[in-house]
């Protein structure tokens, strides 16, 4: 089988995590024995017109090709894909990011529906999962990449003090997303200094930073806070979990699906710095063993599982 994967969001030099999550999946389809080219539109602060441009390359690869399946990552990959004319003679599946609401609407997933074979969705509480096209199957984490590792060693190899605590803001762009709500993340950790004593805290935050080094920062902190408003399927908790890393997140995307049953995390449902500083509070006083790793893996979110899954439910039906 050969699959034309293509997307708006892939890792350069000067992003290098950028869509690694895309990267990374297309890597472990090729392992699966697929036969995969990436066709990356990169129009990274260039505005919609730069994207119109690659329109004229990707129609003469999608008819040449000779592809089996065309495999679009985010909304914008299918307007482009669509501005070709690919969906009405090429059998084509579209990954979404978010919630199509938030991927160029509700308007365009409707038309996307009379024209793609099949959709991804990273999100389980979304009422698009009712539409028969829809399959809900997050991204899954290299968990050989990414394993526990001694905290004071990777404190040591990054420069970081042995003894603060360190709490993670992430976020895969170089420029943070509002969705991410830093402003949020920074009020929660003003509440833990002023209203809950916790004057050893510093946070790290990671943006466009080496994908080598980041096992290394998640397994030095003390836990990753998400603050976000909204998400799809966050890689930067499944990341965490299999580095055995406790997270304080919002209810936002899947996250409640892959971590709410894990002792020593949790999740905030009022998506205040309040509630955030709470929970941040309350896995910080934790002293259980921190098992969050196997539980999460015994999901099915293993990097080879979800290859198995597109290959098998997606790919192969259509």
């Amino acid at each position: 089988m050969k699959v034309l994967h293509v997307t708006t969001n892939y890792p350069t030099l000067d992003y290098p995590i950028f869509g690694i999550f895309v990267k990374e999946q297309v890597e472990s389809l090729q392992k699966k024995g697929i036969e995969c080219d990436v066709f990356y539109c990169n129009g990274q602060n260039k505005g919609f017109k730069k994207y119109i441009t690659y329109v004229p390359k990707l129609w003469w690869k999608a008819i040449t090709g000779g592809y089996d399946i065309i495999h679009c990552h985010h909304a914008l990959s299918a307007i482009i894909l669509t501005m070709t004319g690919a969906p009405f003679f090429k059998k084509c599946v579209l990954s979404y990011q978010n919630d199509p609401t938030k991927e160029w609407g509700d308007k365009a997933f409707k038309f996307f529906n009379k024209t793609f074979k099949a959709f991804i969705i990273k999100n389980d509480s979304t009422p698009y999962l009712s539409y028969p096209k829809m399959h809900y199957l997050p991204n899954g984490c290299n968990e050989d990449f990414f394993k526990p590792m001694d905290m004071q060693d990777c404190r040591k190899q990054l420069g970081l003090d042995p003894d603060k605590i360190y709490i993670l803001f992430m976020d895969s762009n170089k420029r943070v997303r509002e969705q991410k709500r830093k402003d949020r993340f920074n009020d929660t950790l003003k509440i833990l200094k002023d209203k809950y004593g916790y004057d050893n805290i510093e946070q790290i935050e990671l943006r466009n930073t080496p994908r080598n080094l980041i096992p290394l920062y998640m397994n030095a902190i003390n836990l990753h806070l998400l603050s976000s408003d909204f998400e799809g399927s966050p890689n930067s908790v499944k990341e965490c979990m299999c580095c055995n890393t406790p997270v304080v997140s919002t209810d936002c995307g899947n996250v409640k699906s892959m971590i709410g049953d894990i002792p020593g995390c949790y999740i905030d449902e009022t998506f205040t710095a309040e509630g955030l500083a709470k929970g941040v509070d309350m896995v910080l006083k934790y002293k259980e063993p921190f098992n969050g790793r196997q539980v999460f893996l015994d999901k099915g979110f293993s990097m080879a599982k979800v290859a198995e899954d597109i290959i098998n439910n997606i790919y192969n039906k259509i």
